[in-house]
């Protein structure tokens, strides 16, 4: 299974091959910002990719139009439009 470390902390969490990233943070009791409950509207559950981001799945043009209307750096994701699919490092900018 996959593992999601969770930065600065270090914790890390192992979660099921498919996992949307949101929820692997939400397993590992950190908190994850949302004004959608997940929906994939807000945006604010978005996550800086620090390591592996080629074993996440693919960015979908939804996700594409999200961080551009938010201005998002280009190693930005939103958490919760996210598979992981092998390991991978993250940070928010609250943790």
């Amino acid at each position: 299974m996959p593992t999601v470390t969770l930065l600065p902390s270090g914790l890390v969490v192992e979660v099921p091959n498919g996992t949307m990233l949101f929820d692997a943070a939400c397993r590992a009791g950190l908190p994850v910002a949302s004004s959608c409950s997940a929906e994939a509207v807000c945006g604010k559950c978005v996550m800086k990719i620090h390591l592996g981001a080629e074993k996440l799945s693919a960015i979908t043009e939804h996700e594409r139009k999200l961080l551009a209307r938010d201005h998002r750096h280009p190693s930005d994701r939103i958490s919760c439009m996210v598979r992981v699919l092998g390991d991978c490092a993250v940070s928010t900018s609250y943790w």
